[in-house]
């Protein structure tokens, strides 16, 4: 192993992005370590600032900044649920003995980051999760993240070039766009629900 870290290809992010640039709007994408190449459309928009991040760490610090001055926020950022308790430096050499590696708890940003929100800002996170519990998991990220809605994707779609997803809405509303849709698509239908 040499490298620690998620699969998530991007994917849905530069999608909103885009999504919400055609709707007008100034966007800030923030983007970690991604697979998907970024178009050209959202890469050269003199009106899409692109913020790079390594680690959960640096993408807390930036959302800290910016959150101020954001009316809107969407959240697909698939950062980490876990990371190493302890970096080493350099090269961890192999041994007959093996590695343990301690992991703690990443901090759930769109929590942690709450009171940094411009008053009256609209944040839409998403949820992960096996579809088996995916409203329920959803319903309860929605509140506990003091949310204005979130959207339930199921685990399959990770890495995947289609969503069928849900956005539940903090007042009860649950929309849906239909089925399943292209991640560009989705983001198209969302963008229109979140202006």
């Amino acid at each position: 192993m040499r490298f620690l870290g998620n699969r998530s290809s991007g994917q849905m992010g530069l999608a909103i992005a885009a999504a919400l640039r055609s709707k007008g709007m100034s966007v800030v994408l923030a983007l970690g370590p991604i697979r998907a190449a970024i178009p050209a459309g959202v890469r050269d928009d003199p009106h899409v600032r692109l913020e790079r991040f390594r680690t959960a760490r640096d993408l807390e610090l930036l959302m800290l900044r910016e959150l101020p001055n954001a009316d809107l926020v969407v959240m697909a950022a698939a950062v980490a649920d876990f990371r190493p308790a302890v970096q080493a430096e350099g090269k961890i050499r192999r041994t007959e003995a093996g590695l343990s590696l301690a992991l703690e708890g990443v901090p759930d940003l769109l929590a942690s980051t709450r009171g940094a929100r411009k008053p009256g800002a609209r944040v839409i996170g998403f949820a992960l999760e096996p579809r088996e519990s995916l409203e329920r998991s959803a319903r309860e990220k929605l509140e506990r993240k003091d949310l204005a809605g979130i959207v339930a994707n199921p685990l399959e779609t990770m890495d995947a070039p289609d969503v069928d997803a849900t956005l539940f809405l903090r007042d009860g509303t649950v929309r849906s766009p239909g089925g399943t849709l292209s991640k560009s698509a989705f983001a198209d239908w969302l963008a229109g629900e979140c202006t």
